[in-house]
């Protein structure tokens, strides 16, 4: 399970990981979709895109305040490491994060591993002290991203890969892990003070892209899976702002190098 982000000047230390324990949860298939009473209001910067587009799944008056279709690394939005750059002291899910390890190329960002001690990661968080970053935060309304997590369907997924939100203050702030493998299985987990809720996904995620979502409400959440809704529940972290990650490292086998292993990001969407 990721942890709390460290500050600007401390090391990030990642225990073990293990699947989160099924409790109260169950494994979800076949949700329909639903649609939200009203539109949350969304508190992010930069605008990066105006073009209309709305969030898979979920009906409603939307407007689309953060587009990024991956053409180039934005580097207002996105640090492409945790803190300091493939550094021993700035560790997620038990890897360095190295700026080398992520490229974007042919419309989509590509996050690798290159060995057992290095990987990648991609963070908005406003607050991580590098120069000339911005980055995103969001209160409420819907967060999208469209990823290939390695791996076959006759398989599992291969390293310890996510698209997750944290605050600045865990787990007071909480977490929110959207799309996380978990020892070759899909999970969607939440993080508070109050401790974990988490379901598994049935059925294949990996060697395809697929869409994952995020509604996030006043004291609740949902969960989209290519525009069912397959998890939602109350949450307790007062609804603080939360900036958007994506990464990948290791954790329990199957464990994949290279290429072949790397989660691929067609585009990472926010709307109010």
């Amino acid at each position: 399970m990721p942890v709390a982000p460290p500050s600007s000047d401390s090391g990030a230390g990642i225990p073990t990981e293990v699947p989160p324990p099924n409790t109260g949860a169950g494994i979800f298939a076949g949700a329909s979709s639903g649609n939200p009473a009203g539109v949350d209001l969304l508190s992010a910067t930069p605008v990066l895109d105006t073009t209309r587009r709305v969030p898979l799944g979920v009906r409603g008056s939307w407007n689309l305040i953060f587009d990024d279709e991956f053409e180039t690394l934005n580097t207002a939005s996105w640090t492409p490491y945790w803190f300091n750059d493939c550094n021993p002291k700035s560790v997620m899910n038990n890897v360095k994060t190295c700026s080398s390890n992520v490229k974007v190329a042919n419309g989509e960002a590509v996050l690798r591993l290159t060995d057992a001690e290095s990987g990648a990661l991609l963070s908005t968080n406003p607050k991580d002290g590098v120069p000339g970053h911005v980055g995103f935060e969001f209160i409420s309304g819907f967060v999208e991203a469209r990823i290939y997590f390695p791996g076959t369907c006759s398989g599992t997924i291969h390293n310890w890969t996510a698209w997750w939100t944290a605050g600045q203050r865990f787990p007071h702030t909480g977490e929110i892990d959207i799309a996380e493998a978990l020892a070759g299985d899909m999970w969607s987990v939440y993080h508070s003070a109050e401790g974990s809720k988490n379901r598994k996904a049935s059925g294949c995620w990996a060697g395809a892209y697929h869409t994952y979502g995020l509604h996030r409400k006043a004291g609740a959440n949902d969960i989209y899976y290519d525009g069912r809704l397959v998890h939602s529940y109350a949450t307790n972290d007062g609804n603080s702002p939360h900036y958007l990650i994506l990464n990948v490292g290791v954790s329990v086998d199957p464990v994949t190098f290279g290429e072949r292993g790397s989660v691929r990001v067609d585009y990472v969407r926010a709307w109010q």
